[in-house]
């Protein structure tokens, strides 16, 4: 096209506008809210996205979680039924062991850590809380993500002896130690006192993500060694009377049940 065309047409169209001011007002008005429409459901659409990124993020985007289940089942109980729920009911269900022989079995595991979360009351300088103390392994602060602010992990001999020490979160740190350095104080969970060996970072973690993607605030967790909540709150070594009655299928001889839960109180 020619230049003098180009202007021609564009004096054209210039007239045209002038002489219809209402038409060219509504089709502006169309383009601008066309154009606003779709950079806002762009706008949105990334935000969607960011936000699904985030909830991936807290909860592991390449973790697989393993939970041990209940099976609830109705109707009569047959002998042979009874003996096989009596199996399922004492099985020691995910052991320390399991953790480790996914490590060695499976080539592209990287990490395994067991977790076991009690309910405790931590208590300190006169102020207490219901908080969850989770025992965990190194290895967990890695698959979830989760960094160090102060202090150090646990130590090979921390976890291999049981010794009462924790790390605690951010939120416990602001409630607890609000104007000192946590690192070397002890606090208690339940009947134990705790030695605070390491901070984590604070978690941003919102209400909505608590409520939705069921998880909980772990700002204010407690984390020690798995083998010292095995040891010194869930001792699963210890035999006690109740646990030998409930496993006795013969409920007759109550003399020689209690006999028999000394004589393994010894032993052990």
């Amino acid at each position: 096209m020619k230049p003098q065309n180009i202007a021609y047409n564009f004096r054209i169209a210039i007239i045209a506008i002038t002489q219809n001011k209402l038409r060219a007002f509504l089709t502006s008005l169309g383009i601008v809210f066309g154009v606003a429409s779709v950079i806002a459901m762009l706008a949105i659409g990334s935000g969607a996205q960011q936000e699904i990124l985030e909830q991936l993020k807290i909860l592991g985007t390449n973790n697989i979680i393993i939970k041990p289940i209940v099976e609830q089942e109705e109707g009569e109980v047959t002998e042979e039924l009874e003996k096989t729920a009596e199996k399922k009911r004492f099985s020691p269900g995910l052991t320390l062991l399991d953790a480790q022989s996914i490590e060695n079995v499976l080539p592209h595991v990287r990490f395994a850590s067991p977790e076991i979360i009690i309910e405790t009351m931590t208590i300190r300088s006169g102020l207490k809380r219901t908080t969850k103390l989770v025992g965990v392994n190194r290895h967990y602060f890695q698959t979830s993500d989760f960094n160090l602010g102060e202090g150090q992990l646990f130590t090979d001999y921390q976890i291999e002896n049981s010794v009462p020490v924790c790390i605690i979160g951010q939120g416990i740190k602001t409630r607890f130690f609000p104007k000192e350095d946590p690192l070397g104080k002890r606090i208690k969970c339940g009947r134990l006192w705790l030695t605070v060996i390491g901070v984590m970072k604070e978690r941003k973690i919102t209400d909505e993500n608590i409520q939705h993607l069921g998880i909980r605030d772990f700002n204010m967790d407690i984390y020690a060694p798995i083998t010292t909540l095995l040891l010194r709150y869930k001792n699963r070594a210890l035999v006690t009377k109740d646990d030998i009655l409930r496993a006795s299928r013969r409920r007759s001889d109550e003399s020689d049940q209690e006999k028999n839960y000394h004589q393994v109180d010894r032993l052990i």
